[in-house]
């Protein structure tokens, strides 16, 4: 049985309507019966058309490092469910309560 987790990992798998794989059939029939999951699936279509119909803008060479530097950080850090530490805002709102 697929799970919403599941299809939320694989999904991009699924967009390209000629794969026929045992995983992407089982996408598409958990999708056939999850809103919730038609409707990640529609606003990840539309952010990747808006994506494809935005004029394309160079990154300074600073900002590309820096967006790689933290993309390997990202990958090499251990995927465990740890609570965020509390953004400053965050911080102040309970000072003040």
């Amino acid at each position: 049985m697929i799970t919403c987790k599941h299809v939320y990992r694989h999904i991009c798998e699924s967009l390209d309507e000629g794969m026929n794989s045992a995983r992407c059939r089982a996408i598409k029939r958990h999708l056939s019966g999850c809103s919730q999951c038609r409707a990640y699936l529609k606003s990840l279509k539309q952010t990747i058309r808006l994506y494809r119909a935005s004029p394309r803008t160079a990154l300074p060479r600073a900002a590309h490092r820096r967006l790689w530097t933290a993309l390997i950080i990202e990958e090499r850090a251990p995927h465990r469910h740890t609570q965020r530490a509390p953004s400053r805002r965050a911080k102040k709102t309970r000072a003040k309560a």
